[in-house]
């Protein structure tokens, strides 16, 4: 028979019960329970509407996404994973309502308004509609959204319980490159890794899997699966693509990754899809080139039987506070120890993007005021 917290973990709301009734919802729960030995994933790699394609067209004419209609179809995709024996779905970056590949500045001075008007709000109507997707289909979601709030957007990962309960919510720490020109740095403390009845579960966007300061910490909190969202990704050595958009150069950080944590890592992105073990090898992959319409997801059974009760920390590790303090003192005498300008925090506004938007068009494109 499950004790109390065994219920609530399972998102059972915890009442005052008769010996009897309790006994024969033990019964009823222990039939319906799933199997935490075993987890299924389906990675999104579908396109959320009105996405230009193929995977490299940056062309934006006449485009104008609609988160909308793109979260109808996550709830689609939601509900068919489920019905496949999806236990968590996961998606891509900023997914809700698209990543705007290509975005300079000309992209930014049409396009900045609708971009901004279909950024996800939390506890909207659209956000409720995932949390209901997640409990109706009981199922984890793993999300990756452009979450506007009431004066900027914001790279934003965020982990639903079955339950429709928020876990985890947590913004993008430095976008990348021309990411920085129109979403707000995010904050150190989302980086955090919590448990689920499948083990140890944490996640980070695209570029973030380079940076050691994000990796360490949270590969110093033991994850067992890690949750990596890339925004698309062409094939291997695509001679189309740029470097950054390359299957080779990100799953080679998403490998060391695995290595370093020895976590499984899902790799999500639009187009390119695969699951990495935490000796760095391939467990499944899916091409860029497959049609979504035959494969919008990417499955995969992860055994988790030794993901269960683990440590959140090993002072002896690898990643510890010992080890951190040893880089510390071996830092080298002539570096000066001062905070620089990296660390300082950008915040963009976005009436500020507006207005860059603004002066851009009245200009005809020659506008020399700096992006904001």
């Amino acid at each position: 028979m499950p004790c109390l917290s065994s219920l609530k973990m399972l998102c059972c709301s915890v009442v005052t019960l008769g010996s009897l009734a309790l006994a024969q919802a033990s019964s009823n729960l222990t039939a319906s329970t799933p199997d935490y030995n075993n987890l299924t994933v389906a990675l999104v790699r579908a396109a959320p509407i009105n996405w230009p394609s193929p995977i490299l067209n940056k062309n934006w004419t006449g485009v104008s996404l609609d988160l909308n209609a793109t979260v109808t179809y996550g709830v689609d995709l939601i509900s068919k994973a489920a019905q496949d024996g999806a236990n968590l779905v996961v998606f891509p970056e900023t997914w809700f309502p698209g990543y705007p590949k290509g975005n300079d500045d000309a992209w930014i001075a049409e396009h900045i308004h609708d971009y901004v008007e279909n950024s996800l709000v939390v506890g909207s109507a659209e956000w409720q509609l995932l949390l209901s997707a997640a409990k109706s289909s009981k199922v984890y979601l793993a999300l990756g959204f452009s979450e506007r709030t009431n004066s900027s957007i914001y790279m934003a990962q965020a982990l639903i319980s079955p339950c429709g309960e928020l876990l985890l919510h947590r913004h993008k720490v430095r976008p990348s490159g021309g990411e920085r020109d129109i979403w707000s740095d995010g904050t150190m403390d989302g980086l955090k890794v919590i448990d689920t009845p499948y083990g140890r579960w944490g996640m980070l966007e695209c570029w973030e899997h380079y940076h050691p300061t994000m990796t360490f910490l949270m590969a110093a909190q033991l994850e067992t699966l890690h949750i990596g969202a890339w925004p698309y990704q062409a094939d291997f050595s695509d001679p189309l693509a740029g470097y950054y958009e390359d299957a080779t150069l990100n799953t080679a950080a998403a490998r060391i990754y695995a290595i370093n944590s020895g976590a499984v890592t899902l790799f999500t992105s639009i187009g390119y899809a695969s699951v990495i073990s935490g000796l760095g090898l391939d467990l499944k992959t899916l091409n860029a080139t497959t049609p979504y319409d035959e494969q919008p997801m990417l499955y995969y059974s992860i055994n988790t039987t030794a993901s269960h009760n683990t440590d959140s920390y090993n002072i002896d590790g690898e990643q510890s506070w010992g080890v951190l303090q040893e880089i510390q003192d071996a830092w080298p005498y002539y570096i000066p120890r001062v905070i620089g300008s990296y660390v300082l925090k950008k915040t963009v506004q976005i009436e500020a993007l507006f207005a860059y938007a603004a002066g851009y068009n009245s200009s005809m494109g020659d506008s020399t005021s700096p992006l904001p």
